[in-house]
């Protein structure tokens, strides 16, 4: 089903009913102003499955690169943001045409054709409006699915594309912005974080189409590989709403992240078959991973006889170039691309 509308009911939390459960509602926006590109992330996760918090990330700092002996190596910034608070309270207020969760400092205001979002926050103050660039995006092959991304974890999510106006102002500095961005809208009531290897989620916004991927690699209960794979692409010009048949994402260089003592991958390329044609895409970090979580070293944890793991989570703000090359031989040439990389990495010490 083709739709730029989220009902009520999607926008509502899920698994109510559970002790255990994820609800989130997660926006994005990427704009510039005065001459300075900056990312804006804000997220309210309800349940206990990934904790109960708040997040209000800005970046806007170059990264910094340092050429040492064996590696290159990533600088924290001077002057991003990062604020990630645990949160007691979420109350949900459900209205005839629209649905608001407001936790700390955080309020959306989620109608079918729109998403506001509101912070009250002393650093990071705003009002943004999210309106749907075009179609939205279900996880997996149907409105509703429950995707099976690990052998215990099933989650249903919603992408949505979106153009973004309003106001913020950071430490005193009142900006109008225009950019673009994304709301998403994910759940679910069960959960197996360790079985992961590695996730790698990227959304991204050209002028020309626009995308989403996610790609996961874990373990099931006898230690035999698992893959999920989801993803859509949706041609603007040419009105074409695709599924990705195959998505492949590989790193084209390391950078070791200082704060977290850990390899990352930087930049990746990504190729998406559908049947219209492939799309081709280079993820050029721009600023420093927003931590989601901190870098937590397992020292006692063992999988598969082999003890001492580590876990990373974190959300890596990008530039992306490429093309669509058309089953017919035409090339789309695209600009403008701005997203998000999402990066779970739970691997050996």
């Amino acid at each position: 089903m083709v739709t730029t509308k989220i009902t009520l009911e999607e926008l509502k939390p899920k698994f109510l009913d559970q002790d255990e459960r994820y609800n989130n509602w997660y926006f994005a926006a990427d704009f510039n102003h005065e001459g300075t590109d900056y990312n804006l992330k804000l997220s309210i996760t309800e349940g206990s499955l990934l904790g109960q918090q708040s997040f209000i990330s800005l970046s806007w700092d170059l990264p910094e690169i340092v050429q040492e002996t064996d590696a290159v190596v990533l600088k924290k910034p001077e002057h991003d943001i990062n604020l990630v608070m645990d949160e007691d309270e979420v109350d949900f207020i459900e209205e005839e045409d629209r649905f608001v969760v407001e936790m700390g400092d955080l309020k959306a205001i989620c109608k079918p054709t729109e998403r506001r979002i509101i912070s009250k926050n002393e650093q990071v103050s705003l009002d943004l409006t999210f309106y749907p660039r075009g179609p939205i995006f279900y996880w997996g092959k149907e409105k509703g699915a429950l995707c099976r991304v690990t052998e215990e974890t099933y989650v249903a999510g919603i992408e949505s594309l979106s153009n973004v106006k309003g106001t913020i102002t950071v430490k005193g500095k009142k900006m109008e912005i225009g950019g673009k961005g994304l709301f998403e809208r994910v759940w679910f009531g069960k959960l197996n974080f360790f079985q992961i290897r590695i996730m790698n989620w990227c959304y991204a916004n050209f002028d020309e189409l626009y995308t989403y991927v996610c790609l996961c690699e874990s373990d099931d209960n006898e230690s035999r590989p698992f893959h999920f794979e989801t993803g859509k692409v949706y041609l603007k010009e040419e009105d074409e709403y695709l599924f990705a048949k195959n998505t492949e994402i590989t790193p084209e260089s390391w950078v070791f992240l200082e704060e977290a003592r850990r390899f990352i991958p930087w930049e990746q390329t990504v190729v998406v078959q559908t049947d219209k044609g492939k799309l081709k895409l280079k993820i050029i970090p721009r600023s420093y991973p927003q931590l989601i979580q901190p870098p937590t070293r397992l020292e006692a944890f063992i999988v598969d006889n082999i003890p001492g793991w580590n876990s990373l989570f974190y959300d890596l703000p990008v530039t992306l170039e490429g093309y669509f090359q058309f089953n017919d031989g035409r090339r789309l040439e695209l600009n403008n691309g701005k997203g998000i990389n999402e990066i779970i990495r739970i691997v050996p010490l």
